[in-house]
């Protein structure tokens, strides 16, 4: 990236945010099927792959040939792509090294170093330059990133993109990107007379309370968002069924405007499927973890580990306690030998999160390993927040009945229809977030108009 892309005082863009933005724009660009959008974002798409796979291999260390190309390829990483291009550029970024089969012209190992220099965000920019995107697409990052502190009016957003140097053909287009990707979104001001552009990451970089602005809004409009916000934050990982107070187009309109996040998953065994809720992260939080949340990695073991909770109960007629399992794999670094863990875990595995080693002794049973202990440790703390933290009775793994397929919240908003006077009240909210913004501008590092 060239000096002329960094912002100037009034809006500074730092490596860590660009380089979250860079995960916003990748986990958005997998519900994209315009083949043309795709095209123009294609090095950010590329950067963005690269980087999620090396988050998968971050903690494995040493890994072999065939386990990597078989998390290439659960990444939509083709084994040829994955040598001659996306490892290159990973070594190039000093995230990994790796060894080849001359007698194969195969991959042999990749060692990786992934966090070991810095944090995900600070390591993704790395990447991306190595992937030299375009003008346009280095802009379509700023501009998410943008989007992602604080909701502007369309001609100041651009504005402050032309304070970053770049020039006006190049905003546009940019602009135009990240709307028709649904990285960006839009809602019309009655007052301002035009639109104001946000990210739905908008309330992760917020730094009042959802509460302290939400104040600001008609009585029921306040204390219905409010509520809903309050509970996904104090109780992350509830199931949808748990915010059946709540009217279902205000949770429908507070998921499609990313007030909250939803995440679904689903069993092919038992033809089931669970949506699970949780709060954005806030950036100061996210900014002390080695990988990213944007990621979801700790949304998708907490869903895991609790839908297989779920079906253990519905099936055997007794309670179980995860709290016990995931503290006795934090503790122990394994759980097991267990005769499903073989088959029923691999989102967690082809994640990176967790390994699967079978048993010597037991034929047919396997051994749950531990890999990435931030992850284990972060669900932990959201289970315990949404189902107390005492001693219950340990949860057999044999009885868990964990997802084979999981819905992000990038897809779930992707998927939620706009529900006309309820996603009205929603994006009220958008509107007095961009007040918000504004009062507090003087404590802020950017300067709303």
């Amino acid at each position: 990236m060239t000096s002329k892309h960094v912002g100037v005082a009034s809006t500074p863009a730092s490596n860590p945010r660009l380089g979250r933005a860079l995960f916003y724009i990748h986990q958005q660009t997998r519900v994209i099927s315009e083949p043309l959008i795709k095209a123009k974002l294609s090095q950010l798409i590329a950067a963005g792959e690269a980087m999620g796979y090396a988050v998968t291999l971050k903690d494995h260390k040493v890994v072999t040939g065939a386990i990597a190309v078989e998390f290439a390829a659960q990444a939509g990483i083709g084994q040829q792509r994955l040598i001659t291009e996306v490892l290159p550029k990973l070594k190039e970024a000093d995230l990994v090294t790796y060894t080849l089969d001359t007698a194969t012209a195969s991959l042999a190992t990749i060692e990786e170093f992934v966090g070991l220099s810095g944090r995900i965000i600070d390591q993704a920019m790395k990447v991306t330059e190595k992937y030299m995107p375009t003008e346009v697409e280095f802009a379509v990052l700023h501009c998410t990133e943008l989007a992602s502190w604080a909701p502007l009016t369309w001609d100041q957003h651009a504005e402050q993109l032309h304070n970053r140097g770049f020039p006006d053909s190049v905003i546009a287009e940019a602009m135009k990107l990240t709307l028709a990707a649904g990285v960006n979104q839009r809602v019309k001001s009655a007052d301002l007379g035009e639109y104001v552009i946000y990210n739905p990451n908008v309330w992760s970089a917020h730094h009042i309370s959802i509460a302290a602005f939400l104040k600001g809004l008609p009585p029921a409009e306040r204390d219905s968002l409010l509520g809903l916000c309050e509970q996904a934050a104090n109780s992350p990982g509830l199931v949808l069924t748990s915010y059946s107070s709540f009217q279902p187009g205000m949770l429908s309109s507070a998921r499609k405007v990313g007030l909250v996040q939803a995440a679904t998953v689903k069993s092919s065994v038992t033809s089931g499927q669970q949506t699970y809720v949780f709060s954005p992260m806030l950036e100061s939080e996210d900014d002390k973890l080695q990988t990213t949340e944007v990621l979801h990695q700790r949304k998708l073991f907490v869903a895991h580990i609790l839908y297989g909770h779920e079906k253990a109960i519905a099936s055997r007629g007794r309670i179980l306690d995860p709290r016990v399992l995931v503290k006795a794999l934090l503790r122990s670094g394994s759980v097991g030998p267990a005769s499903n863990i073989a088959s029923d875990y691999h989102l967690l595995e082809a994640n990176g999160i967790v390994a699967v080693r079978p048993s010597d002794d037991i034929p047919g049973r396997a051994y749950l390993e531990l890999v990435k202990r931030e992850i284990v440790e972060g669900g932990l703390g959201w289970i315990e927040a949404s189902h107390g933290g005492g001693n219950g009775a340990g949860a057999d793994l044999s009885s868990l009945n964990p997802p084979t397929a999981w819905t992000s919240p990038e897809a779930d908003r992707a998927n939620l229809p706009d529900t006309g006077a309820a996603m009205e009240i929603a994006e009220s909210a958008i509107l007095r977030l961009r007040e918000a913004r504004k009062e507090a501008a003087s404590a802020a590092r950017y300067d709303v108009p």
